[in-house]
């Protein structure tokens, strides 16, 4: 099926979810009001404010419309939005949309001559698809153009691995701001040394599956299970495609050595974990019924938090227990500008403005250390490590070769991790082999390369 054919699917979906009346939420915009005298006052005019060559007088009057999903640090962008709009006079409207509706929203709207968005947010893993139609603008040009590019931002402070995801082709098609991973979280009352390979992991969640707590707290649900399976087909040395993206490498040794070894763990998970999301496994520590959880940084706020979690004071983390290499599914959140944007001069400026160290760092904190920044200055900040132990695992991760990885770079990749997750999960419950379940999703996995 052509991709001009599934994107008139999506759209003849959305206006028959509007006639049926299962639409899905309204989007909700953010918009910036105009600067109060008082602070006109403070900031002077704002259509004149200059930083290291930048003049944002030219583009004073300027209206953009950003596009991203709902949650923890939406609120804070809109925020950050109305002091640019202070500052520079260019307004940004933020329209905040479920994350489960963001992806058809984009294309919907990308893949149309009459766009309204000049910036949406993305993950590294949606490029290829946007990129392939030229549906996304080079960000390298203003990075390089003196006019454009203010030094508060230190680009060299930007962890170039990160750089690299968001890279296609020599050309940056977003800018990151935030790296999500997964690492250990555990109870230190029942585990005292984390586990650091797959046989301890599993004799440590065997002993602790008792008296009402799981020995480990697994997010099996489709949105997630792809990546717990993942991290093991990584840490014991596989991959899921080849290198040039037209083989599935599903029947590899180490392929069935992950998932037979999931299916053993799962033996000391909870009850249901099979539709357990990554929110609803990290509630499983912060009841304290679990001994431990694979997990991701955004769900640490929930566990360490006084008012949700009965385990703050006695939580360690550490980087996943690895087979030939400790290894953790890894990508990156950043804003892309899009091609039907009339002033993406002016949409780089906000984001350059957003994404500089200090303005980053009110964002970790803000959030409690759920934002996990994708600046080496912030990660490796020794305050910011005892603020938040978290990130010095989080650093590591970022930082020792091969400790995180990519999702493969292809425009397939979101309907591949689709059927991979399906079939996991029957292994899991039992209703295919772990040799049907590799089989049959490397010959799905395949019609679609």
């Amino acid at each position: 099926m052509s991709k001009k054919v599934v994107i008139l699917i999506v759209a003849l979906c959305m206006v028959l979810g509007v006639v049926t009346g299962c639409a899905p939420a309204a989007a909700t915009p953010t918009e910036t009001t105009a600067p109060t005298e008082a602070t006109a006052a403070a900031t002077g005019n704002p259509a004149a404010t200059t930083a290291a060559g930048v003049d944002y007088s030219k583009y004073a009057g300027t209206e953009l419309v950003f596009l991203r999903h709902s949650g923890y640090d939406a609120d804070w962008m809109a925020e950050k939005a109305q002091e640019f709009y202070e500052k520079t006079g260019i307004k940004v409207t933020i329209e905040q949309v479920a994350y489960s509706e963001l992806h058809n929203k984009i294309v919907v709207d990308i893949s149309s001559d009459g766009g309204v968005y000049d910036m949406f947010a993305t993950t590294d893993y949606w490029l290829p698809e946007f990129a392939a139609d030229g549906w996304v603008v080079d960000q390298n040009q203003y990075l390089n153009d003196p006019s454009l590019y203010d030094p508060a931002f230190d680009l060299p402070d930007v962890s170039a691995a990160f750089l690299e995801a968001n890279t296609i082709d020599g050309k940056l098609l977003a800018m990151p701001w935030k790296f999500n991973s997964q690492f250990l979280v555990y109870r230190t009352d029942l585990v005292a040394t984390p586990p650091t390979n797959w046989d301890e992991q599993l004799q440590m969640a065997e002993a602790n599956n008792k008296d009402n707590v799981s020995g480990i707290s697994l997010a099996l649900a489709k949105t997630s299970i792809m990546d717990i399976y993942l991290n093991l087909l990584y840490q014991d040395g596989g991959t899921l495609l080849s290198d040039d993206l037209k083989t599935c490498n599903l029947d590899a040794p180490e392929a069935k050595e992950a998932l037979e070894y999931l299916v053993q763990l799962s033996k000391y998970t909870s009850d249901g974990a099979i539709n357990s999301h990554w929110d609803e496994a990290a509630a499983m520590m912060e009841q304290g019924n679990a001994a431990m959880a694979p997990m991701v940084n955004s769900q640490v706020g929930n566990i360490m938090s006084t008012e949700k979690s009965t385990v703050t004071d006695k939580v360690g983390f550490a980087e996943l227990p690895g087979k030939k290499i400790s290894s953790a599914a890894s990508n990156t959140w950043g804003i892309a500008i899009s091609h039907n944007s009339k002033n993406p001069e002016a949409a780089f400026l906000f984001i350059q403005y957003l994404m500089q160290p200090d303005i980053i760092s009110e964002i970790v904190t803000s959030t409690n250390g759920g934002t996990i920044p994708v600046r080496a200055s912030l990660l490796s900040d020794p305050d910011m490590q005892a603020s938040y132990p978290w990130f010095k695992v989080m650093n590591s991760i970022a930082t020792t070769p091969g400790h995180a990885f990519s999702y493969p770079k292809s425009i397939q990749t979101t309907s591949i991790m689709d059927v991979l997750a399906g079939h996991l999960q029957n292994a899991i419950n039992g209703s295919e082999s772990v040799d049907d379940a590799l089989k049959n999703a490397k010959a799905e996995i395949e019609q679609l390369l």
